[in-house]
């Protein structure tokens, strides 16, 4: 307990947040993360919240948000524990800021910049209370994809079971969690087409990363050292055998139609993953690697 975060604020926090400390009550969820701000050498940490209360005015919310701290080292910090936790702290609410009407979100302006945990073993029933809304399953049912569960963490809907692909087991996921009812048809739509998709996208991400595999294979075989032409043979993979290789893994579906297809790549990568970006009406938009 006691005063966490940097003792010089940088002068990034203080254009967002105000300058004046007020105490909360707050419901922590999931671990703390942290993202390096490289142009004032400093980590930002931060870790969701479900809501809060105000001490001193009493005001409520029960807008998922965060809490954000700035720490010299990332390592050293360890300030916060996992979520279901009710800590009291001091903290400093948002600035309303000039520019685009996204820069005043609800999820920016519900945030609280940390400067103390009072304590961490607080009892608050309108707290409490949303743990335990937020912990109920949220689920739909598809005669299609079966039961898609609300993953609340990351706002998506995901198949409770990974289902049968083309011969491969596939999970997935539904991104815009309020809109399942729009995206859910077309998800569908696009897993009864399965084998007419599972050609094409296959098709695409041969033609768009077989080079790029073969520069990797050639990197693999060659060293400086090498003799080129003794190494002159070494296996090249065609097109036909990268669209074999690939192994799927994960569909993404947003409501606009588009979708984002990952596969495992047979070590084609060094393990990164491929993945391949469309949408159904307008086609594919590019295919990487990841991780």
């Amino acid at each position: 307990m006691g005063r966490i975060g940097m003792k010089n604020v940088p002068e990034s926090v203080n254009k967002r947040f105000h300058s004046e400390e007020k105490e909360f009550l707050v419901m922590t969820i999931n671990g703390a993360s942290g993202s390096y701000c490289n142009g004032e050498d400093y980590w930002n940490k931060s870790i969701d919240i479900l809501g809060y209360i105000e001490i001193e005015s009493g005001r409520t919310s029960n807008i998922k948000s965060c809490l954000d701290w700035s720490v010299e080292d990332f390592k050293s910090d360890n300030n916060f524990k996992n979520g279901g936790i009710i800590y009291r702290i001091k903290g400093r609410l948002p600035k309303l800021l000039d520019g685009e009407p996204w820069i005043n979100n609800e999820y920016r302006m519900s945030s609280i910049y940390v400067t103390e945990i009072i304590s961490d073993n607080e009892k608050n029933d309108f707290l409490e209370n949303l743990l335990k809304e937020y912990r109920k399953e949220v689920s739909v049912n598809s005669k299609v994809l079966g039961k898609l569960i609300l993953n609340k963490d990351l706002e998506q809907y995901e198949t409770e079971n990974d289902i049968e692909w083309c011969g491969d087991m596939v999970g997935i996921s539904i991104i815009e969690d309020d809109e399942i009812n729009k995206c859910l048809p077309i998800a569908e739509d696009f897993y009864n087409n399965r084998q007419e998709w599972d050609r094409k996208i296959r098709e695409y991400a041969a033609e768009q990363l077989t080079e790029l595999a073969n520069d990797w294979l050639t990197d693999e075989y060659y060293s400086d050292d090498d003799d080129e032409e003794e190494n002159e043979n070494f296996p090249e993979i065609t097109e036909k055998e990268f669209a074999e290789r690939i192994m799927i893994c994960d569909i993404s579906f947003y409501v606009d139609g588009d979708f984002t297809v990952y596969y495992a790549d047979d070590d084609m990568f060094a393990g990164h993953s491929v993945v391949v970006h469309g949408n159904i009406e307008t086609g594919f938009e590019d295919a990487t690697i990841m991780g």
